[in-house]
């Protein structure tokens, strides 16, 4: 993970394979000149800002069970706070009990087409298998100002968008809750607060809106080592894909042996908004890229400073599905590499073992004629060492990426180039993690890369 995760996120392009697809790693905290999504922090406003109902007093107990309402006269922190937490406690325990009329009954009956989505998003997550799930408010955000003109109409200044950290953790599959960032909109009506909408904007952290259960009813399948998300009615490509992810984590497995979960919660519904969130203002990038790599943790960076790493979930472009077996089965390995070296990526891991790396797992089962490199690097200046600057800027860098990790492992042996990976998590100069890790200075490994890149790019792939 980095190690200090600035208040952005910053969405990486991935590979720019044989086929000429791409897909995408996003990582917090690494900023890439290609694609950045910033997310707006806002400070908290204090004091009384308005009276929004004529009654007060206490109606709820903060927990299921109670009245089920929590009845307040001012947005006071003090009154409206607690009010919150209360709501959102309601709402976690209506989703551990399945209960929908608890779940419903703190929405806005008035706004039928948000009453409908909530019901959908119940739908979706009571088709998770959730170990755990709970809200928790964030100060340290709002986003009042991101608020639709129609709810700001509505409520006449009564309502406050809020910073929530929804934790959850899929059974079977996380060792531990991942966090996920959600930004309702909390309304008084009736002297009662209401959850009365939700904030959809780009400049909100990485992963908003992103979620499995925010999108159209959904279908989940699973095998032994993955939880797939499907639209609901598309399950006819479950046995192929869970085929491929199975594979995917056996030819991971196989490089990386521990150190990892060795499982994956995989999104890839039809609703192309779901990945398009993850391009924040960029969304007709989205063509490019095959797939979405993203790293969460226990929680959200934007809202907190050093959060621990949990989990990496996997996200497919939809406009992909239709593409050849062979070509999605490669882009999920690779994305499958990023799920197993996540708890060790870091800001000091260098852009081409990141990337070099995963293309090394995804091309190690297959059969690579040496004309691939051949023809993808006919004319391009390959430098004398492994791409770092502006790596992102033309895509054949993923393949100088591919045989720098090619050679280290050809060489010095397949453990190594994992103990090399392992190694930039600590911190040291790439000089120090070279000679430990190698044996050998930074002038002998790029003599060593510069041969085997030439060649490559005379058609001999050793």
């Amino acid at each position: 993970m980095p190690a200090n995760p600035p208040p952005s996120g910053a969405a990486v392009p991935n590979r720019h394979d044989a086929r000429g697809r791409h897909v995408l790693d996003i990582r917090f905290g690494r900023i890439a000149a290609v694609l950045l999504i910033v997310s707006a922090v806002l400070t908290v406003g204090g004091g009384a800002t308005a009276v929004a109902a004529t009654r007060a007093g206490s109606g709820a107990t903060g927990r299921a069970g109670g009245s089920g309402a929590t009845f307040v006269g001012e947005l006071r922190p003090e009154v409206f706070g607690p009010a919150v937490r209360a709501l959102l406690d309601r709402r976690a325990d209506a989703i551990h009990r399945h209960d929908l009329p608890a779940f419903l009954r703190d929405i806005d009956p008035a706004d039928h087409p948000f009453v409908k989505a909530q019901r959908a998003e119940f739908d979706n997550l009571a088709h998770l298998p959730l170990a755990e799930f709970r809200y928790d408010v964030d100060t340290s955000a709002r986003y009042d100002t991101m608020v639709a003109p129609a709810i700001r109409s509505r409520y006449r200044g009564g309502y406050r968008a809020i910073a929530v950290t929804v934790r959850y953790r899929i059974d079977g599959m996380d060792t531990a809750p991942v966090a996920a960032p959600w930004v309702p909109i909390f309304a008084v009506s009736d002297g009662r607060v209401r959850l009365a909408g939700v904030v959809s904007d780009p400049r909100l952290p990485v992963g908003a809106g992103g979620q499995a259960w925010e999108t159209g009813p959904i279908a989940v399948v699973r095998s032994t080592r993955v939880v797939l998300v499907l639209s609901a009615g598309d399950t006819a490509r479950a046995p192929e894909m869970l085929r491929m992810a199975e594979a995917g984590l056996d030819h991971v497995a196989a490089v990386r042996h521990g150190g990892w979960a060795g499982t994956v919660l995989i999104t890839a519904v039809q609703d192309q908004r779901v990945f398009t969130t993850y391009f924040a203002g960029n969304a007709d990038r989205t063509d490019h890229f095959a797939a979405v790599a993203v790293p969460y943790y226990a929680a959200v960076p934007d809202w907190n400073r050093k959060p621990a790493y949990a989990a990496t979930r996997v996200v497919f472009n939809p406009r992909e599905f239709s593409a050849d077996p062979s070509e999605l089965a490669h882009d999920l390995t690779h994305e499958l590499a990023h799920v197993a070296m996540g708890p060790v990526t870091g800001d000091t891991t260098p852009l081409w073992l990141v990337e070099g790396f995963a293309e090394y797992v995804a091309y190690k089962p297959e059969q690579v004629s040496g004309l691939y490199p051949k023809r993808a690097l006919a004319g391009f200046q390959t430098g004398t060492a492994p791409p770092v600057d502006a790596f992102y800027d033309d895509g054949r860098n993923y393949v100088l990426a591919w045989l720098a990790c090619r050679m280290i492992a050809q060489r010095y042996g397949e453990d190594r180039l994992v103990g090399l990976y392992d190694a930039f998590s600590g911190g040291a100069s790439p000089a120090d993690v070279i000679r430990q890790v190698l044996g050998v200075d930074e002038a002998t490994l790029d003599g060593q890369y510069v041969s085997y890149v030439e060649r490559a790019r005379g058609g001999v792939l050793p």
